[in-house]
């Protein structure tokens, strides 16, 4: 196998192509790639280039300076990936045009090109510098690796930079002037890349040009103020604001921008934006090309529209007293299998309870990783707001899961838009301080937001559970299920109210005689 990879790189060693202008020459038709994280003296990230979307031919560069490939076998886990690419082979010269050249990795206990992935081609251009026709490996978690010990400097010619801005100064309103990024991908929901999927998001490949407003799935978003686990927003680096929005009357402000490394919130520095609030409650942002210096920095984005209907009349409630931080459970329920939706209302054992402020002890609130606010409980003045929220993993908030909004509510209670933990941990309730009972009334009328009142409340009326239930199909829980892969658990679930039972649509009841254990728990038989 290796002989015929050695006699094809042979074979594609002989191409030589000639360029017909230099409209198609790769020494005039590149995109740079200045990234001084590539660099072999660099390392402690896995950043993997095979998910990247690698198109046409690059310049390399190392802070705005020329840069090569390494042409040598580079030490294991540096440039910041696992297995790191290097060029088997030479550079070529300005004769030779464009040429073929195997590229390898190494393996930390092996020889030096334990591996080889796709060749690629390179050309020698003007101006003492390289250009590489870069494609995806496919070797597992590796990456294109850069050599220190080639840094030149650019010989002044057109720039090679990309261009950002404009330079012409324009008398306009960018509340009125901005450009549309409507990415899901942006959400600090978005965490996929945790596990290695990066998609190809980076921000310093993007031409930043002016003033943008920010959307998720065409809903108003904003930027997160606060931090939160890294890998989020579909990218490796997250990139959130660090300081408060302005308010209206502030006008154009300039913020920080910090990026988080693992749980190293402010890891990063990246270029100051600027941010204008907006009449209509959004903000608009003049975002920049991150610091080079970040591996894959993407900016974040999290919800900020306001709720067409007022949530401290429009909330669930949660009465799941195993939630109390006095509840140990070492081993026990699990947020990230509940499917949130809505706005929530805490109780504990029918009296009023609010979320904890501070540490809470692993094992506590019956599960393995509590999870609690990172800062105090808002004013009814200060409307809806995002708090963050923290893992017991330590003391000091190291761990963040993903932040929610909170809103104080007229009668000394709080509500809170739950969101899917990145976790398997519960959110805890603190039943202390509470001297507001629950409220066992129903209110008659549901105000907008725009009403500053209260609604006056009466006692509801007996509902009839027959003609006010939940449905409940799940097709799994039938007693002819019996060789699922699948182990469900009613443990995992907020129940509230009264339940009618289907199968595939065909009304059905549970069963009232023994089924067998390997069956999964509490199946229904048609009825």
């Amino acid at each position: 196998m290796r002989f015929l990879v050695s006699l094809c790189v042979s074979l594609l060693l002989l191409i030589n192509v000639a360029f017909s202008s230099i409209s198609s020459d790769p020494c005039y038709n590149y995109q740079s790639l200045d990234r001084p994280w590539r660099a072999n003296n660099e390392s402690g990230d896995w950043i993997c280039d095979e998910f990247f979307s690698w198109n046409g031919w690059y310049r390399l560069f190392y802070n705005g300076m020329n840069i090569q490939m390494s042409g040598t076998c580079a030490s294991p886990y540096t440039c910041n990936t696992y297995h790191n690419l290097w060029l088997n082979g030479p550079h070529p010269q300005i004769e030779d045009g464009v040429v073929v050249r195997e590229v390898c990795a190494s393996y930390y206990q092996g020889s030096c090109c334990d591996y080889y992935t796709k060749p690629i081609r390179v050309k020698a251009c003007p101006g003492n510098y390289y250009v590489y026709e870069l494609v995806n490996p496919q070797i597992w978690c590796s990456g294109y690796c850069t050599d220190v010990s080639t840094i030149s400097q650019v010989a002044h010619t057109v720039s090679p930079d990309i261009i950002t801005g404009s330079s012409i100064t324009l008398n306009y309103d960018p509340c009125e002037n901005y450009n549309v990024i409507n990415d899901y991908w942006r959400s600090t929901f978005n965490y996929w890349s945790m596990y290695g999927y990066i998609y190809d998001h980076d921000d310093t490949r993007v031409e930043w040009d002016g003033w943008y407003r920010l959307f998720i799935d065409g809903s108003s978003a904003q930027m997160p103020e606060s931090c939160f686990y890294y890998m989020a927003c579909g990218g490796f680096s997250s990139l959130w604001l660090g300081g408060s929005h302005p308010q209206l009357e502030d006008g154009v402000v300039t913020r920080e921008v910090y990026g988080s490394h693992y749980h190293q919130c402010s890891r990063y520095r990246s270029e100051p934006i600027q941010v204008k609030a907006c009449p209509g409650d959004y903000y608009v942002y003049k975002l920049t090309r991150p610091t080079l210096l970040i591996p894959a920095p993407v900016y974040c984005a999290v919800p900020s529209s306001t709720p067409s209907v007022d949530p401290c009349y429009t909330y669930i409630s949660l009465d799941e007293p195993w939630r109390s931080i006095d509840n140990y459970n070492y081993y026990g329920m699990c947020d990230y299998n509940v499917e949130w939706n809505g706005w929530y209302r805490m109780f504990y054992n029918g009296e009023n309870a609010h979320m904890p402020e501070s540490f809470v002890n692993q094992g506590m609130c019956g599960t393995y990783d509590p999870l609690w606010l990172n800062g105090p409980h808002p004013q009814p003045e200060d409307g809806v707001v995002t708090r963050q929220v923290c893992v017991s993993w330590s003391a000091d908030c190291e761990y963040k899961s993903h932040p929610i909004r909170v809103k104080a509510c007229p009668g000394d209670y709080y509500v809170y838009e739950f969101v899917k933990p990145i976790v398997c941990g519960a959110y805890c309730v603190d039943a202390s301080n509470q001297s507001i009972p629950s409220v066992s009334t129903t209110p008659e009328t549901i105000p907008s937001v725009e009403s500053i009142t209260p609604p006056i409340t009466t006692t509801a009326p007996p509902v009839d559970p027959c003609y006010n239930y939940n449905v409940l199909d799940d097709s799994w829980r039938s007693t002819n299920n019996q060789h699922s892969s699948q182990i469900m658990c009613d443990a995992w679930f907020s129940w509230s109210g009264w339940y009618r039972l289907f199968i595939q649509d065909q009304s059905v009841q549970m069963p009232d005689t023994c089924v067998e254990s390997i069956v999964v728990a509490l199946m229904l038989h048609s009825g």
